[in-house]
């Protein structure tokens, strides 16, 4: 609308352009399982916005006249549904020609999944088989299994002599593999982010189990081996390690997050790359549970919590960082009631919108959970991402610890309802002074105009004080 008041020629763009991310949401709501690998919901919607413009376009006989935004929406709408209608009739008969059917994913097997991380161990454990005779990848399995030399020898019937000549074979081919990965590994180009954090080595530390993993990589408990202390390792997803787009955020969450120093921001030690090419960031170890997993007798414990995201979160935007990712898993309770905020992998830096904002206004995701995100996440057509954006998220979360969900929480409409105009409004009724702070800054913060949200994380804290 401000732009629109001040004659920019850029509104009609951003309003087109919003109009085209609500299709592609209105359709993927629409589209089961079945059908989501054959037809892909932005086809869908160009195609209906094609034909749209062909009827409207200002030629010398446009068949249909437009009097209002609205009745662009309503046509584009009608477009798209008859679109829809069509793709599905085609998917449904080239399924029924080809003589196949693709099983609906809930009725597969929870077996018939890999675990990333096995699926991992499983390929470099395949590599490695594929360089080995067959005598030595017995010889591997029982390795595998604890075995001794002796039980194998037993097991092989050879004696053991062969045995240990085997095995230095077998650790030939691993240096060889080691060696090839450490000349193929993905370079890390710190240069291209200035990171103040030291660099930690990888035998600094010894591993410890998994506690965690998130969107980008894997948590594990750690020691390192200066001074027995307890901290985390975050490690990439292997297949992330030669995606630029994938670096640059692990880089990324590095930089800003070192920038903030704040007890309700984790902070963080060093970084550094593991042998075979994985960045990995070292940080404390919280010892606690994420909100989601937390308990609480009443609502004055999460007006509490609350108060200190708003604490923390205000320190972050004064260092210029905005976190873009604030949910109920990234934000722990220590044993001693402390809060703290994790996971700075979508963080961005504070910036002023630039001339070139509004050239890139397609349904581009900017970072978030959907179901938590602002809508300025899902698309730049609804703004820029900026403190704002975690102020949204903390009205998502107070409807979280409000309500026990988010608030675009439902399986199908939740892309549709984070970029509709209707604000989210608590349904619940409060029963005390605690849920009425809860729901005054859910309905305050969670207002889909940036420039309707409250200016700041102090703003909201007036509300939870009072």
């Amino acid at each position: 609308m401000e732009l629109w008041r001040a004659g920019s020629q850029d509104a009609a763009s951003v309003l087109w352009a919003r109009y085209q991310v609500r299709l592609v949401a209105l359709v993927a709501a629409r589209l089961n399982r079945r059908y989501r690998n054959g037809i892909t919901a932005e086809d869908v919607v160009q195609s209906a916005m094609g034909s749209f413009f062909r009827v409207t376009s200002a030629g010398s006989k446009p068949s249909i006249q437009l009097e209002s935004t609205a009745s662009a929406w309503n046509i584009l709408a009608t477009f798209t549904r008859r679109k829809l209608s069509r793709a599905l009739e085609r998917e449904t008969a080239f399924k029924r020609g080809g003589g196949w059917t693709r099983e609906p994913l809930d009725q597969l097997e929870r077996n018939d999944f890999i675990e990333p991380s096995t699926l991992e161990a499983d390929e470099i454990l395949a590599d490695l088989n594929s360089q080995l005779t067959s005598d030595q990848t017995q010889l591997l399995d029982l390795l595998l299994e604890n075995a001794t030399q002796r039980e194998i020898a037993e097991r092989l019937k050879v004696d053991e002599r062969t045995v240990r000549r085997r095995i230095a074979a077998i650790r030939a081919v691993v240096a060889g593999q080691l060696a090839d990965d450490e000349h193929q590994r993905p370079s890390i180009d710190s240069n291209s982010v200035s990171i103040s954090l030291p660099k930690i080595t990888y035998r600094e530390f010894v591993l410890g189990k998994m506690v965690g993993r998130g969107a980008l990589g894997k948590v594990y408990r750690a020691r390192l081996q200066s001074d027995e202390q307890v901290v985390a390792v975050k490690f990439m997803h292997r297949h992330l390690w030669t995606n630029p787009a994938s670096q640059s955020s692990f880089l990324r969450e590095i930089d800003h997050a070192s920038r903030i120093d704040h007890p309700g921001i984790v902070k963080y030690l060093g970084w550094g790359q593991s042998p075979h090419g994985g960045p990995y960031l070292v940080s404390e170890y919280v010892d606690g549970v994420s909100i989601t997993n937390a308990q609480f007798d009443d609502a004055s414990t999460a007006v509490h919590w609350l108060i200190q995201v708003c604490q923390a979160l205000e320190a972050a935007h004064q260092a210029g960082v905005v976190h873009g990712d604030l949910t109920p898993n990234n934000v722990l309770v220590a044993k001693d009631g402390r809060i703290i905020i994790t996971d700075f992998g979508f963080s961005t830096l504070v910036h002023p919108p630039t001339k070139d904002s509004y050239q890139h206004l397609s349904l581009a995701p900017l970072g978030g959970t959907l179901g938590f995100a602002a809508p300025e996440q899902v698309s730049p057509a609804f703004g820029h991402v900026s403190p704002a954006t975690d102020i949204y998220a903390i009205g998502s979360l107070a409807h979280f610890l409000l309500t026990g969900r988010g608030p675009h929480d439902s399986k199908v409409s939740s892309l549709m309802d984070t970029v509709s105009d209707d604000d989210v409004e608590v349904a619940k009724s409060p029963c005390n002074a605690a849920e009425t702070k809860l729901a005054s800054v859910a309905n305050l913060a969670l207002k889909k105009a940036i420039n309707r949200r409250p200016k700041s994380a102090s703003a909201l804290l007036a509300l939870l004080f009072d």
